[in-house]
């Protein structure tokens, strides 16, 4: 083996490593056509390269990056073997130009080994780029990191970042002005493509995402995420959902309890609207990008976090109820007993009005069906009225963290059974319930 040969091609495979754009591999045959020696010889000189730890293969799909993991040495050098019989076709020809590729769906492309880049790369110019200094050392670009979930709070609470959030997966960026132009300075300027969810060993959730997405964070934001950062990544696993999603490229029927609530509430929209001409309720709802952002669990249990969930689920239900709705069934007064036998005319309530006109109209074969409705409604009602009617300190407790799934639950329950007795009515026959109501998988993440 020429010793000189051999150091040149792991110079030229770690000079294309830290040219890159995108911290990217060398095509294989690169080498041979670079060096202008033999194919099969070239990937003799690779192996021995491999066989030093000095360089590492990718084969894949997308080989021109390191995508998931760095792979044995024993497997890379069964690869190279294979790569023998890859031979390149001529797909296309033009007057001065002729396009070839390889005949193989799993191209190999080189990168300088970890240990190399460790012993040899100077990266101390990013020490507050700590991802990036990952990257740059040759960690696999889709790795998760895990951090603590209030890491998210700081856009979530932002108005300047465009916080979008479904179910197990989001993004952020940040909001421009009229002209087009982010309204923040560059350094909080950030664009992180996915989050996910997670949970540690004590069924924590968790946010996690790739190596490559945080490299695109501005050095301030890397550095906060890294303080925020589960260093013990053994102790947490991703979410099935995100994993499938992100990784695989799979589609799951699974949905959150949040997502569940909001399509139930919109299907008693357009289902009482067919029954009766006019909806139940008066609006509907978005119940992914824009969906209201409240809608969601807890990044940091607090007590206002608590309030502002339930003021907005109380508006999404009884404050929803359309009062026009009951017109001709229900009065929209009532008349209550005061002092010295008088009487005063008072405005009925939605819930009342509600559980007035289903006594009417609606003979129920589980009775206990419609008291939880109205039960829960009331709860709803109740635990909104308290943050309205005082004030008080703003204070963290997980004890809200079960307190909202406890009422997110009831809300939930509430709709589907409304959608589950209106889907009884004579007239609702000819409506088609739209499916992922009865087969999503609802999970409260």
């Amino acid at each position: 083996m020429d010793i000189n040969l051999s150091q040149q091609v792991l110079t030229a495979v770690y000079d294309f490593f830290v040219s890159s754009h995108d911290f990217n591999g060398i095509p294989l045959r690169n080498i041979s056509k670079q060096f202008e020696i033999d194919y099969i010889e070239s990937i003799e000189i690779i192996k021995d390269l491999v066989k030093n730890n000095l360089i590492s293969i990718q084969s894949s799909t997308n080989p021109h990056i390191i995508g998931h993991q760095h792979f044995t040495i024993e497997s890379q050098l069964k690869v190279l073997d294979m790569a023998k019989d890859i031979q390149e076709e001529e797909f296309l020809s033009m007057e001065t130009l002729k396009f070839v590729s390889e005949n193989t769906e799993y191209p190999i492309c080189l990168y300088p080994s970890q240990e190399y880049l460790r012993e040899n790369r100077d990266v101390s110019d990013l020490y507050i780029k700590p991802y990036t200094k990952m990257l740059a050392l040759g960690e696999p670009q889709l790795c998760f990191h895990f951090f603590e979930i209030d890491v998210l709070d700081r856009y979530y609470n932002d108005p300047r970042y465009i916080f979008s959030f479904q179910d197990y997966s989001g993004l952020i960026s940040c909001e421009k002005d009229e002209d087009g132009n982010p309204i923040l300075e560059k350094k909080d300027q950030i664009f992180l493509e996915t989050f996910g969810l997670g949970f540690d060993e004590n069924n924590n959730r968790v946010a996690v995402t790739f190596t490559r997405y945080l490299n695109d964070l501005p050095s301030c934001h890397q550095l906060y995420w890294r303080t925020k950062e589960i260093t013990d990544n053994c102790s947490c696993k991703v979410l099935e959902e995100y994993y499938k999603n992100a990784i695989q490229g799979e589609f799951t029927n699974s949905i959150s309890i949040f997502s569940g609530f909001i399509n139930e509430l919109n299907c008693i929209y357009d289902l009482t609207k067919h029954i009766f001409g006019k909806s139940l309720l008066n609006q509907k709802f978005d119940a992914d990008d824009k969906r209201p952002k409240e809608m969601s669990f807890f990044f940091i249990p607090t007590s206002k976090n608590y309030d502002d969930f339930v003021l907005l689920l109380d508006k999404m239900l009884s404050d929803n109820i359309n009062k026009r709705f009951f017109y001709g069934f229900v009065s929209e007064y009532e008349l209550v007993p005061v002092e010295n036998n008088l009487v005063e005319r008072r405005m009925k309530g939605t819930i009342k009005m509600l559980e007035e006109w289903f006594a009417q109209n609606f003979k129920a074969k589980d009775e206990q069906l419609l008291k939880d409705i109205f039960k829960y409604l009331k709860e709803i009602r109740r635990e909104r009225q308290n943050p309205a009617h005082r004030i008080s300190k703003n204070v963290y407790d997980k004890q809200y963290i079960d307190k909202q799934k406890e009422m997110i639950d009831k809300a939930y329950t509430i709709t589907r059974s409304l959608r589950t007795a209106f889907q009884q009515h004579p007239f609702a026959k000819n409506f088609e319930i739209p499916l992922y109501l009865d087969d999503a998988n609802i999970k409260i993440f």
